[in-house]
């Protein structure tokens, strides 16, 4: 199947222009390769994508990358799995692996050693892991994640010549700060990808060598999960939430809670700064635990810093589609607002525009907007890896 990117990006929702797969579809063997590992605490799209593509009754195998002694350096969110790696546990009917390598390539030092990494993350790339190799051999379809996978791209080609090889574009490795090598690993392992999933219609001009193999799927939200009634952790109305660290901006919130002293913003696994009395900050913790914090709060906020390619957040930030699906009046940067009802955009470097950006979520009326299901992602998804 060749899909025109154009057409679909016209569609708030991508792909969910065509009406999703038929449920009970023949079942596939995936293997997902990724920096994240499905068992932590914060859950990145790719986990609810895993999660209900196993529900779907396909076989998951989750394999998670980047990770070696060096990574206790680096306060690595899965450390806690350290004991359980280089083995297979199965959560939620997702086989879970995380390879703790030897060593793993790390973009660190200075400008002039960084230039010269390279050849290190081709090494990396090339060290033994039976696990990766087996899982390839056996899926039918391969998802490669954003971030540092695309250095395995012609390693899962060459074993699983006959896989769909999709490549998922959660984020633009520029913005995220990825080695520059993994870019051009990318795009010289072109030929090896049978798609690419962009989840922002802003991303897709930066794939136009791919032509009609560029099509836009939006993330989704877990509707049974967000409707769950859930206890108020408050003490008292006027709060502000956020969760996650990217680009995260903390004089936004500092700004913010300067102007509007009788808010409360609860911080959730963001990094530390200098705030008033009224921030409070709470340490990473399980989705079902920051629920709760988004259900009842008044305003939802995505600090996110501005930088190279950033406007693509206004279709791929989870917490932004989250936010509108729980109706939740949502402060961001204008590049992530655009046309979406119930967001507020701010100029990060305008004070007058910040306090207005909150002064109109707070007078703003709430309600839910529609967004995707995950299980409804997870099924185009499948379905438009087959072709």
């Amino acid at each position: 199947m060749h899909v025109n990117h154009v057409n679909h990006a016209a569609h708030p929702h991508g792909m969910f222009a065509r009406p999703v797969g038929k449920p009970g579809s023949a079942a596939q063997r995936i293997l997902i390769l990724s920096r994240h590992d499905y068992r932590t605490k914060r859950r990145a799209s790719v986990h609810f994508i895993a999660e209900a593509l196993a529900a779907q009754g396909h076989h998951v195998d989750f394999l998670s990358i980047g990770f070696s002694r060096l990574s206790r350096k680096r306060g690595d969110s899965r450390l806690f799995l350290e004991d359980r790696a280089n083995r297979w546990e199965t959560v939620d009917g997702v086989n879970s692996f995380l390879w703790r390598s030897p060593w793993h390539a790390v973009d660190v030092g200075p400008r002039f050693i960084r230039q010269r990494l390279g050849p290190v993350y081709d090494l990396w790339s090339r060290l033994s892991c039976r696990a990766l190799d087996d899982a390839a051999r056996q899926a039918s379809i391969i998802f490669v994640e954003s971030g540092t996978a695309p250095m395995f791209l012609a390693r899962l080609r060459r074993i699983a010549p006959r896989a769909r090889i999709v490549y998922r574009a959660a984020d633009l490795l520029p913005t995220v700060g990825v080695h520059p090598h993994v870019q051009k690993v990318l795009e010289r392992d072109a030929a090896m990808i049978d798609l690419i999933v962009a989840v922002a219609r802003p991303m897709l001009p930066h794939f136009a060598a791919f032509h009609d193999r560029a099509v836009f799927l939006s993330h989704g939200v877990d509707r049974r999960r967000l409707s769950a009634s859930s206890p108020n952790p408050y003490r008292r109305s006027g709060n502000v939430v956020t969760a996650g660290s990217m680009l995260f901006d903390a004089q936004i919130i500092a700004t913010a809670a300067e102007h509007f002293p009788r808010l409360d913003f609860h911080l959730i696994g963001t990094p530390g700064g200098t705030f008033p009395s009224n921030v409070h900050l709470h340490a990473e913790m399980p989705f079902a635990q920051t629920l709760p914090y988004l259900q009842h709060a008044d305003i939802g906020v995505a600090p996110y810093r501005p930088g190279p390619g950033t406007e693509y957040l206004v279709d791929s930030s989870l917490k932004l589609l989250q936010f509108g699906a729980l109706g939740l009046p949502a402060v961001c940067p204008a590049f992530a607002a655009g046309d979406h009802a119930l967001r507020f955009g701010y100029a990060p470097d305008d004070r007058d525009s910040i306090i207005a950006a909150f002064e109109g979520a707070l007078a703003a009326d709430p309600r839910p907007l529609p967004v995707p299901d995950w299980s409804e992602v997870a099924e185009r998804l499948v379905e438009i890896a087959l072709g």
